[in-house]
Formats: structure tokens, sequence, C-alpha cells
């Protein structure tokens, strides 16, 4: 499995030619100035349904995976095949296994009202290409089922997690989170974007004795 991150939550992941795109930001991402059309991917998760995680998945022409209400969403902004799913269930598409887990944030998408409309339930992904399991936290806080769930039955390979704090956990307790996954090996994510989330990940990567931990630039893929 490659992965190369895009800044923010947004991943590329590749395994063979199959292609998935987990949280795609682009238009207001500062990281990232590719088009939709540049990727080729074959599918698109999305975590939750604010801004910069769900609002420009509907700009792909492949499947967009979510909890209903933000299929629902992405339906409404135009896009064609959105696929709603809820926690706890299992989506095949692109050649990927995804199964929906919890994570514990808010989620809404604005309409044009200005207000933001219920967006379900924030969500991560355990992604499995058949030989590699990517855990996707999404936007979280820490949280026991990490340990006691995740790790206990879904056994992944690698995960991702947030560092920012102020809307997510921050570096601390993301190495909690990386210790109680046990995982092989851990990236950071959702940090530096904007100014109330700025972390130096190097901290993170300090923190976290029980697994290697990968810091790739903006636009760098890893290979795992």
């Amino acid at each position: 499995m490659k992965l190369t991150y895009h800044g923010h939550s947004f991943f590329e992941v590749e395994s063979d030619d199959r292609v998935a795109l987990v949280d795609p930001f682009l238009d207001a991402n500062p990281f990232c100035s590719h088009e939709a059309e540049e990727f080729g991917e074959d599918v698109v998760a999305v975590t939750h349904g604010h801004f910069d995680h769900a609002y420009d998945a509907a700009e792909f022409d492949s499947p967009v995976l979510g909890q209903p209400e933000v299929a629902g969403y992405l339906e409404n902004q135009g896009h064609d095949d959105p696929v709603g799913f809820n926690v706890g269930g299992t989506v095949e598409r692109g050649g990927f296994e995804f199964t929906m887990l919890q994570a514990f944030h808010s989620s809404g998408a604005r309409v044009d009202s200005g207000l933001d409309v219920y967006g379900g339930t924030p969500a991560s992904y355990l992604i499995d290409d058949g030989d590699t399991r990517f855990f996707h936290a999404g936007d979280t806080a820490l949280f026991g089922d990490m340990k006691t769930v995740v790790a206990d039955v879904y056994s992944p390979d690698l995960a991702a997690v947030p560092i920012g704090d102020h809307f997510t956990m921050g570096p601390e307790d993301a190495a909690v989170a990386v210790d109680w996954l046990d995982v092989d090996a851990a990236l950071p994510m959702h940090y530096d974007t904007f100014p109330p989330i700025e972390q130096d990940p190097e901290e993170f990567a300090d923190a976290v004795d029980s697994a290697d931990v990968l810091v790739p630039e903006p636009g760098q893929t890893v290979e795992v």
C-alpha cells in the first residue's frame, strides 16, 4: 500500500492499480494544488460533513462513501453516486473494503441559508486492500474503543491520527491513541492548515514509542 499525503486529512491510498481518496480537500487547502480530475480515483470516502472534509467530494465522478446524511448532502450538490452507510457497516468499492467505525467530533454541512444542517455522526474508516489495513481516524478525540474495539477487533497495520488540537485531539493524546491502536506505523494529520491547529509533528513523533512514525510532506508518498 502507498499513501500520498495531500495535507490536512486528505490521503490518496494506492494498492496495485486501485486508488482511494479519503477526505479530499482541494479548494481551500493550502497544501494541495491539484484539481479533482487529476487523481484518477476509483472511490472516495468522507469521514464527516465539515467543509474541509466533505464539500470537495462532489467534484469527483467516482462513488463517494459516507454517512447517509453526508451522502444526501452530496446528492443535493449534484453528485450522482453517493453511497450512504453507517458505523459498523462494511462496503466494498474500487477494490477496497471500507468499514465505518466511530469518531468523537461533530458533523454538519452548510447550505445556502448559511446554516449548518445535520451531517450525521462523525466516522473513521478501516480501509483494507487485502494485504494491509489502514485506519484513518477522522476528526476525533481520544476514546477507549480505539483500544478495545479498533485494535482488538479490526487489527489495523497503520493509522493516520489527528494531532492539531483545538478541534481534535492534540499530539499527546494522539500518541496515546497510536499506542492503543497497536499499529506498526503511524502518520500525523489535521495540523498546520489553519492557525488554531499549528503543531510540530516531530513532538508527536517523539511521544510515540510503540510504532514507527512517518511524517510525509504534503505531496509526498510513503510505502508501507
